[in-house]
């Protein structure tokens, strides 16, 4: 279909095309940070306020929000191309071994595949060390939380920042993936570090933009994403394909990685503290139970556990809003390979070395760090716009319709106030001068 200009509205990381938007308001009322106004002629906008949880794209019934990545024809332009795996990948397809997946990767134009197993390991090794650490100096409050999923660190840094102590600082295993792997690739091919482009196959809108999804000291050596839903038509093809040519005699022509168990369930709820030894772990999913939980911890709460994984995907990565399969088919996936494989751990405990807090650790983070490298953060509200919001809250009497474009009335006056939209805009407002109107003739 031809997509006029003026109907697309962008963000870093969605687009909006007026075109098929049906105005529903769906997206408007999902925000959980009330990022989202459709104006009257459904050309909608997003403020700073996004987190990149894409609950827009999960709430949309037409197909009028969607992400940008990169597609497959990037590939020819690059001198050698990687692709780092997220785990969820092999989620996606029943019945296929990983290393098929893979391989699969490569047939469709990339140098290679990389798995994440070994680094994953590494970092239930990592955090472990760590609670075992702050068990004796208590220098973080319990509970610490897991900073993997970037949308619960964006969440913290514009809903609850007093939470900011709580983050673990440890570095995420894509980060030493991305970074040893370029060092690798550059001289197995004897070409420099910056001819390597690497790209992240991912179930994550927040991974769109690599550089605005980590920490400074964590600084992302990954060039270019792909949403998995990208790729997952042309893997499909691939491994059709090579089921028909015999997968057996190309896989053992290809480079064979070893997954671990650790690594086929990190994509699930619970799979990342099912790999650190600690009984007092808890994990939660899902956008509206991540902030819930947030709140209690807010409060005082849980701080007989030691460590929290938040994941905002309902049941997970898997559930992620750039994949391609039913986030529960692809569960039952996981823990049929599971039982299948049962595959051992790469790393065994008493063989681990790890490098000093340099390589696995960050330094405090601050929410000033966060609304920099992020860009979320909260508009100030002086008293005298308090004091106007309220009158005008008084005047609307509404019921949250979002007819107007803003997810609430209270949001909608929020607006006003700020010079965003004009008030004539409620239409319960121009309801009730209307009504008067018709009384005074009557």
């Amino acid at each position: 279909m031809q997509v006029s200009a003026n109907s697309m509205r962008s963000s870093h990381y969605i687009t909006f095309n007026s075109d098929i938007c049906i105005g529903c308001a769906n997206c408007v009322k999902a925000c959980p940070t009330k990022a989202i106004r459709l104006y009257k002629d459904n050309h909608a906008c997003i403020t700073n306020k996004c987190i990149r949880c894409g609950e827009c794209l999960r709430v949309c019934p037409s197909g009028a929000i969607s992400t940008t990545t990169y597609e497959l024809e990037a590939l020819q332009k690059d001198k050698v191309s990687i692709a780092l795996v997220s785990p969820v990948l092999y989620s996606q397809f029943k019945g296929v071994m990983p290393n098929d997946i893979l391989l699969a990767l490569k047939k469709i134009g990339f140098h290679n595949a990389m798995d994440v197993s070994y680094y994953i390991e590494m970092y239930f090794y990592a955090v472990e060390e760590y609670l075992a650490e702050n068990r004796i100096t208590g220098r973080l409050p319990w509970p610490l939380i897991s900073q993997v999923c970037p949308v619960v660190i964006k969440l913290i840094a514009y809903q609850f920042p007093d939470l900011l102590p709580h983050l673990m600082p440890i570095m995420r295993p894509l980060s030493h993936h991305a970074k040893e792997t370029r060092e690798r690739i550059s001289r197995e091919f004897m070409i420099t570090r910056d001819a390597v482009t690497l790209y992240h196959i991912t179930p994550c809108p927040a991974k769109i933009i690599p550089s605005m999804s980590s920490f400074s000291q964590e600084y992302s050596h990954v060039d270019r994403t792909m949403g998995i839903k990208d790729v997952y038509a042309q893997i499909t093809g691939q491994l059709n394909k090579m089921k028909k040519t015999g997968i057996e005699n190309l896989r053992e022509e290809s480079e064979t990685q070893k997954i671990s168990k650790s690594c086929l369930s990190w994509g699930i709820s619970g799979g990342e503290i099912a790999g650190i030894n600690s009984d007092k772990t808890l994990a939660v999913s899902g956008l509206r139970e991540t902030i819930t939980y947030l709140e209690k911890i807010e409060m005082g709460l849980f701080k007989d556990i030691e460590y929290i994984e938040f994941r905002t995907c309902p049941e997970g990565c898997i559930g992620g809003a750039l994949t391609a399969v039913d986030k529960f088919i692809a569960k039952n996936t996981v823990l049929k390979m599971l039982r299948k494989f049962n595959p051992k751990p790469l790393i065994p405990r008493d063989k681990v070395v790890l490098p000093d807090k340099s390589g696995w650790g960050l330094s405090d983070i601050t929410q000033d760090e966060l609304q920099r490298i992020f860009g979320v953060y909260k508009e100030h509200i002086s008293i005298e716009q308090l004091k106007e919001i309220e009158k005008i809250l008084e005047q609307i009497h509404g019921k949250d319709c979002a007819a107007c474009g803003a997810p609430d009335c209270r949001t909608f006056a929020e607006d006003v106030v700020m010079g965003k939209t004009e008030l004539d805009d409620c239409i319960m407002l121009r309801k009730s001068e209307m009504d008067k109107i018709l009384e005074n003739k009557l």
